[in-house]
């Protein structure tokens, strides 16, 4: 059931001001917390969880608690920051940074300036590299989910698709997306760092020639073309044009198969390393609650370190020489 206006979460420290929208897979609404600070509560929906079996609700519920648990350790400029993960009834929720500033979608109304476009790809792409790093992949890199700070030049990557590597057919993309790869609309087909980077190549395409490319799925039905972006926009250099349709190859082994190699086909510098790796007691502690419930699967594979392999149990009666 989706929550209303001043609906209470989590013990009370939250409460529902309204829904901000949904994806395939979850629901996002704007809160506050006891203070009056606006953050953003995210859920896997109810629509969506009705549709699967007992056992794969389950495993999708842990999985998105797993992948929440890495996204919580981000201390990225670039990456929207998850506060904490928490348990409101049976569903696995997420704690955000509300990001004030408008997305790209609306700030582009016309085509950018390649040095403005090209700053928000390369702080995007960076942030990208440090998902990628981690074994996740976003899966859902488009104008409207990346956000501009507001009063600051600076992209913010926002609203991840969680759930990535759950086979089921209900995870694909069921409407055509301009900004997602053909590999997103088939059940099962492997995912990577090159899903992102036609994203956010067709991301680049937008704000440079304003005009929403067509989709990978019409692309590969033959029912559109996709013209190079100089061709919409004669500023757009050879240099740009060219690694924009790299980036939006069909084939996901056309494409450059990482952030990087395609962030160098764009000619823009490397940024600066940061560290955004920090594990928070207070972010740990929730976790650890929420995992309680679950069954501690999530977090048994993202913190608990390998164990050794048992040993043979041996007669009672044993030699004490071979109790070893």
């Amino acid at each position: 059931m989706a929550w209303k206006k001043d609906d209470k979460l989590h013990d009370n420290r939250y409460t529902i001001e309204r829904e901000l929208g949904r994806g395939r897979l979850d629901i996002t609404y704007l809160a506050r917390d006891g203070k009056g600070h606006s953050l953003v509560v995210k859920t896997l929906s109810d629509e969506f969880l009705s549709q699967l079996r007992k056992r794969e609700k389950e495993r999708l519920q842990e999985k998105y608690l797993q992948e929440a648990v890495k996204l919580a350790r981000y201390r990225h400029p670039n990456i929207v920051r998850v506060k904490e993960p928490f348990l409101q009834g049976e569903q696995v929720c997420m704690a955000m940074e509300y990001v004030k500033g408008v997305d790209l979608a609306s700030h582009a109304q016309k085509a950018l300036p390649e040095q403005e476009a090209l700053r928000y790809i390369q702080q995007i792409g960076e942030a990208l590299k440090v998902v990628h790093e981690d074994g996740l992949v976003h899966r859902d890199v488009k104008p409207s989910n990346i956000m501009l700070r507001a009063g600051k030049p600076e992209a913010v990557l926002i609203d991840f698709a969680l759930a990535r590597g759950f086979n089921n057919a209900l995870t694909t993309a069921t409407t055509a997306d301009s900004f997602a790869p053909i590999e997103v609309y088939q059940s099962g087909t492997q995912m990577a760092a090159y899903t992102d980077v036609y994203s956010l190549a067709a991301t680049l395409y937008f704000l440079l020639t304003g005009q929403v490319p067509p989709s990978a799925m019409e692309r590969s039905e033959g029912k559109a073309e996709l013209k190079a972006p100089n061709e919409i926009n004669p500023q757009v250099s050879d240099r740009l044009s060219k690694a924009i349709l790299e980036g939006m190859a069909l084939a996901a082994q056309e494409r450059p198969q990482t952030m990087q190699l395609w962030l160098d086909l764009l000619g823009v510098p490397s940024a600066t390393p940061v560290p955004w790796r920090k594990w928070d007691l207070k972010i740990g502690l929730a976790v650890i609650g929420v995992v309680g419930v679950l069954g501690a699967i999530a977090l048994w594979f993202t913190l608990k370190p390998a164990s050794p392999p048992p040993q043979k149990s041996t007669p009672s009666d044993a030699p004490a020489s071979q109790l070893r």
